[in-house]
């Protein structure tokens, strides 16, 4: 349900433009294309920001469904987990409290190469290969309310990045 990420990440947009929220940096949006055939999408990106010398402050990703948000995983140096586990109250009125896996997705990894701190959305994963790369796997099995309770944990996340890095 690899769509669900996309939705999310617009969603983000949409609401951050819909408050007026003003950013201190930018704020962009990446979808990769074959993903899972290569991840020739990721590594170009990792190429485009090293050629470019762009200094990106946080890379977020999310991959594994439009399911309820349970927490992120945090790859970055340990001042900067610091610095997340710090909003963790922030975040619990949602339901999201897991902040202690350190892996982040494959689609934003080759970025760590290049010192920034990344992190993914932690889903919860029950249902993920009742439909994940089968004929099932359509947008009408996405419970919307989980799909935009991601987004907003993603949106929240970001904007304590962006003001607070």
């Amino acid at each position: 349900m690899t769509e669900t990420g996309v939705a999310q990440c617009i969603e983000v947009l949409r609401t951050l433009k819909a408050l007026g929220y003003e950013n201190n940096h930018t704020i962009r949006v990446v979808l990769y294309a074959n993903s899972e055939n290569g991840g020739q999408g990721r590594e170009m990106y990792a190429a485009y920001v090293k050629k470019k010398d762009e200094k990106h402050v946080f890379a977020l990703g999310t991959d594994a469904g439009g399911y309820s948000p349970r927490g992120f995983s945090l790859d970055m140096s340990p001042q900067r987990r610091r610095q997340v586990f710090e909003w963790k109250n922030y975040f619990l009125p949602y339901g999201i409290y897991d902040f202690d896996q350190t892996d982040a997705i494959q689609d934003i990894s080759p970025l760590k190469k290049l010192d920034i701190p990344l992190a993914e959305l932690v889903v919860d994963t029950q249902r993920y290969f009742d439909y994940h790369h089968s004929v099932e796997d359509t947008f009408d099995k996405v419970n919307k309310r989980e799909l935009l309770l991601g987004a907003v944990a993603m949106t929240q996340m970001i904007l304590m990045i962006d003001k607070n890095w």
